[in-house]
């Protein structure tokens, strides 16, 4: 059984030192998300508690955003990517480059492990 990190600290670091390594791997509704790192092998597990969609510099809390986001997540994975993390609000942002829709989830919990 691997060690289960409880801290942001790890998505911060893989973050800040190679943001285009991290990729959306799993969204279970209606609070698990998974994050994968190729360049370190980390899989960083979020549980959340709110998902908005944002539009432009501003966040439109609509009902239905987690079901965007899983429309998306179901179509096109592959496209969606990290594009902030935020550990000190407790926040991670995602874009789809594909619909062009951006995601921001606020977190109570981050586990990190790896496999």
């Amino acid at each position: 059984m691997p060690t289960i990190y409880k801290s942001g600290a790890f998505l911060q670091q893989c973050f800040s030192v190679h943001p285009r390594s991290l990729s959306f791997k799993m969204l279970t509704l209606p609070d698990k998300i998974g994050i994968a790192c190729v360049n370190c092998n980390f899989r960083h597990r979020l549980t959340v508690t709110s998902i908005s969609r944002i539009i432009g510099d501003a966040e439109a809390f609509e009902e239905g955003d987690a079901e965007s986001l899983k429309s998306c997540v179901t179509q096109h994975k592959e496209d969606l990517h990290v594009t902030e993390v935020s550990v000190e609000q407790d926040f991670v942002q995602f874009r789809c480059r594909l619909c062009k829709t951006g995601f921001q989830v606020n977190i109570v919990m981050y586990e990190t492990y790896q496999p």
